[in-house]
């Protein structure tokens, strides 16, 4: 039986430990590779349901502030100005989804199975599209007729009664439980109409 020296066996142990200390740092970058691809499909995800109802919200104002405005071209351009960012929000979020796509993908390096995941990828982003396109649909065709949204306002009405005189109380007292009419007729003045019956 061929013998070893306790030197040999000292390099041995010396790049069984180096092997394995190498094995450790390989696993540790795979692992914080696959965390921080999930820290960011986290984040990708909270962004895609921000960004389009926030866009839907920021598209209603829009609306609502055209409805008020007087002008047919400012209420023009704040409708078109509404349809193109709508689309424009189509654009983004469908970037979105290709960025969330590509961190999925790298997750499922780290575990590969044999299922190809859930069916109907791209529903909640089909759901958004619509509702933006939608948006859009509706804000160019109040661009183009813009006279058809107005808010009907009434003209104001003219006051049922006149205008009461304020008397001044330099004593106050517990008012009365109910009111107290005056016989003599005031006199009307300057500031006051009569009133209308």
């Amino acid at each position: 039986m061929k013998t070893t020296s306790p030197k040999s066996i000292e390099i041995l142990k010396h790049r069984l430990a180096s092997d394995l200390e190498e094995r450790k740092w390989q696993f540790k970058a795979l692992e914080l590779k696959y965390l921080e691809a999930g820290q960011h499909l986290r984040s990708l995800n909270q962004l895609m349901w921000q960004v389009p109802s926030m866009v839907i919200a920021i598209t209603g104002g829009l609306w609502y502030g055209a409805t008020t405005v007087d002008e047919l071209q400012a209420r023009t351009v704040v409708l078109s100005f509404a349809a193109v960012f709508s689309v424009l929000t189509v654009v983004i979020i469908w970037r979105l989804r290709q960025l969330i796509q590509m961190h999925i993908d790298r997750q499922r390096l780290f575990a590969p199975d044999d299922e190809q995941g859930p069916r109907g990828k791209y529903v909640v982003i089909g759901c958004w599209t619509a509702a933006l396109f939608g948006s859009a649909i509706v804000s160019t065709l109040g661009a183009c007729n813009p006279s058809h949204l107005s808010k009907q306002q009434e003209p104001p009405k003219e006051a049922k009664c006149c205008v009461s005189q304020i008397e001044v109380v330099t004593n106050p007292v517990q008012p009365p439980m109910c009111p107290v009419q005056h016989s003599a007729k005031k006199q009307p003045t300057a500031a006051s109409k009569p009133c209308a019956k």
